[in-house]
């Protein structure tokens, strides 16, 4: 009984920690949700085993999975604020002491980027942002864009097309293709090892990576000028708040109950 009870409270507890952070993320840039699942405890029996009659001895907390489901796109000025529409993450890497790019690989949908003083392109947690030449080759590498060209002429205009193309302006000459942002799919993305701050690692259970381009078949387009929100609906999260917080307060209860019980039995 005292077991059943506390697995009651612990289970309980857990959902509140995972549905606060839920709440605590509702404001945080392409912020992903957590579901909390559990499952019930049987003594003496194997799923195999477990009947419609059986009665549980308590509860465990059977897994937490984060939700794929798209946030909603805002506003936001600047061409280098993107988000994805559809499928995919950005590709980042956090630099080594020494600024050189991590071969380690992270993933993210918050595209609020921006320019280094070297004018590299890095995402809001300072990590640098991972693409392509843009002119058919398969190499990852770090994008920048240079302040002025090899003329001395300062950089008067950047675009970036839906498809991740970017395309900087000099003075008055015609706009120049200097990189393209890269994609990554993975056939699982919900069972990625989640880094904090929106961030992403690969994880044997997402599958495997695939790389490539905004635009490509699987692969989501970018949309310039916008951010994409966290997926945390408030009204969801504090309705299932509320119901954690009275089967907290129902076991605590019965614990009471349970106790004193106890002790006018053993004195």
């Amino acid at each position: 009984m005292f077991g059943t009870i506390l697995s009651g409270m612990s289970t309980s507890m857990f959902e509140i920690s995972v549905v606060s952070n839920n709440v605590a993320n509702a404001g945080t840039t392409a912020f992903k949700k957590s579901n909390a699942s559990f499952a019930d405890l049987y003594s003496g029996s194997t799923p195999e085993t477990v009947t419609r009659t059986s009665t549980g001895v308590g509860s465990i907390v059977e897994q937490t999975r984060q939700s794929s489901k798209q946030g909603g796109m805002m506003e936001r000025d600047g061409v280098l604020n993107m988000a994805l529409a559809g499928n995919g993450l950005f590709v980042t890497t956090t630099p080594n002491p020494d600024g050189t790019p991590s071969e380690v690989l992270s993933f993210t949908r918050d595209g609020e980027f921006m320019l280094d003083q070297d004018g590299v392109l890095r995402s809001s947690t300072n990590d640098i942002v991972y693409g392509y030449d843009g002119l058919g080759g398969t190499e990852l590498q770090s994008l920048s864009v240079p302040y002025q060209d090899e003329n001395g002429v300062k950089l008067t205009a950047l675009e970036i097309a839906s498809d991740g193309r970017m395309m900087a302006t000099y003075g008055s000459e015609a706009p120049k293709l200097i990189g393209q942002l890269a994609i990554a799919v993975f056939p699982n993305t919900t069972a990625l090892r989640q880094l904090g701050m929106s961030r992403f690692q690969e994880s044997q259970e997402a599958g495997n990576l695939m790389l490539g381009v905004a635009g490509q078949e699987g692969f989501g387009s970018i949309l310039t000028g916008t951010l994409e929100s966290s997926n945390v609906d408030l009204t969801s999260e504090m309705t299932s708040m509320i119901r954690a917080q009275q089967q907290f307060s129902g076991s605590s209860r019965i614990l009471q109950t349970y106790t004193d019980m106890v002790e006018k039995l053993t004195r």
